[in-house]
């Protein structure tokens, strides 16, 4: 099983050790290779001083055995002929200093050179009174001179070698340090994206429980891998998941009891309001019938607004669409004749006007999106003011504006407007002041649909709100 870091601090020490531990071998490694190097270049200067003082030196002991050899060839002093003898041996030696330096270059110089100086010595030995012998030891010593140059043919050779040898030597050197360098960078790369791996996987996984518990997803318990501070982070995000799907399921249970609070003496007002209009207690006289119109229309009002609590806080689980064809025109005409009341007190010219006769969609949310939308207008209309419904198919997407005449929008309010509980800066005309979510149910049902909904300009009236809606059935 592979190894992880159990803590955040083992994961710091670990990348330290990562980025530290390879320079450390880079630089060891340097440093012994420059050291190598720096010995190798040591013996190999002491050993080019070397041979080039004993080629100086045999250069130099080369002249003296020729200057003795020619002054006892003109004087025949025999103490002459031990100099050359002495300065000989001088000679030799020198030259077998030299070639134990070159021990590893094939010549046969030196041999010829030490059989030419004992034939030197023999001849000298042996020289009568007569030219041709003179003769015979002066081609001896121009042997000797071209031995001699022969000879430092072969040191400055050997020298130029092993400068070579050096050179290429240190070619390879930097080589091998470029590689190593190129390896370690390659492993410290690759270790790094292995720790970048144990951190940022459960940091990601943190992200996506978070993301999941801010969409309302309470279903599936917290497990974060990783070190233990992440660990940690994990239980409290789980012990948050518990407490909020307890909170939300006693906030589901408040809805429950409150709506069944409110409806039922709301739904025995609507219905002794209704009552009182049809004349079942009796003829109303004209104000009381306005008195009743009034309880009605709030009535109704209210009814809707605590649908819009309910609708907005099942969008927020997301419920299941039921998609069947509904008949726009009918829903518009009955949403029209809901609102009659307020329509006829403000003296409204509403127009409806449409292209398609229905569109499958779930019928009550698309129900009261269009009652949020008809709302709005109704009650931010001014009095004698015009709403104009119109909508018509475009690329198999149902498109939908509802426009009213009043008040523009103000820029600050057209990004807010959609937002939970968000009031606008404009003065409402109805009854009952809005709750602030109407617009946001009506944009979160279209967005369920698939859809959108948005503020967009009229050409003639101040406020149109744009409904649009893909046609599913096709895209499935």
């Amino acid at each position: 099983m592979l190894w992880r870091p159990r803590s955040i601090l083992q994961l710091m020490l670990l990348g330290l050790i990562t980025v530290v531990a390879p320079l450390c071998v880079a630089i060891f490694y340097t440093v012994e290779t420059l050291d190598e190097l720096a010995h190798q270049n040591q013996f190999a200067n002491q050993q080019t001083i070397s041979l080039t003082r004993s080629s100086q030196l045999f250069e130099s002991s080369l002249l003296d055995l020729e200057r003795r050899a020619r002054q006892y060839l003109a004087l025949g002093d025999n103490d002459l002929l031990d100099l050359f003898v002495h300065e000989r041996d001088q000679l030799l030696t020198t030259l077998r200093q030299i070639e134990s330096t070159l021990s590893d270059v094939q010549s046969n110089a030196g041999s010829s050179m030490r059989g030419t100086s004992r034939q030197l010595y023999d001849t000298l030995q042996k020289v009568p009174k007569s030219g041709n012998d003179i003769a015979k030891a002066l081609a001896l010593f121009e042997q000797l001179a071209d031995g001699s140059a022969a000879f430092q043919g072969l040191v400055k050779n050997y020298v130029d070698q092993r400068l070579d040898e050096l050179g290429r030597h240190a070619d390879d050197i930097q080589q091998s340090l470029i590689l190593m360098v190129a390896l370690l960078a390659v492993l410290t790369f690759s270790f790094s994206l292995l720790l970048i791996h144990w951190i940022n996987t459960p940091i990601k996984e943190l992200k996506r429980q978070i993301r999941r518990l801010g969409s309302g997803d309470m279903s599936q318990e917290i497990r974060i891998s990783g070190p233990a501070e992440v660990q940690m982070l994990g239980l409290q995000l789980e012990w948050l998941r518990t407490r909020l799907d307890e909170l939300e399921k006693e906030k589901l249970q408040f809805l429950r009891h409150m709506s069944h609070e409110l409806k039922t003496p709301l739904a025995s007002l609507r219905e002794g309001a209704d009552l009182l209009a049809e004349g079942v207690a009796g003829e109303l006289l004209e104000k009381q019938q306005e008195v009743v119109d009034i309880i009605q229309a709030n009535s109704r009002e209210l009814q809707r607004l605590i649908e819009n609590l309910l609708d907005y806080n099942q969008l927020i689980h997301r419920q299941h669409l039921l998609r069947e064809p509904l008949a726009l025109k009918s829903v518009w005409q009955e949403l029209i004749a809901a609102h009659q009341i307020t329509i006829e007190r403000k003296s409204l010219q509403v127009s409806l006007d449409g292209d398609v006769e229905q569109w499958s969609v779930d019928e009550k949310k698309f129900t009261a999106v269009l009652d949020n939308l008809m709302s709005n207008a109704v009650n931010y209309s001014p009095v004698q003011g015009r709403i104009n419904i119109h909508w018509q198919v475009d690329q198999d997407t149902l498109r939908m504006d509802v426009a009213n005449s009043g008040e523009m929008i103000p820029d600050v309010d057209k990004d807010k407007i959609f937002e939970p509980f968000y009031q606008g800066t404009n003065r409402r005309h109805g009854p009952i002041k809005g709750s602030g979510i109407g617009l946001s149910v009506a944009r979160e049902c279209m967005q369920a649909h698939g859809g959108s909904l948005s503020l967009v300009a009229h050409p003639v009236l101040a406020v149109c709100f744009r409904l649009q809606c893909p046609n599913m059935e096709k895209k499935q």
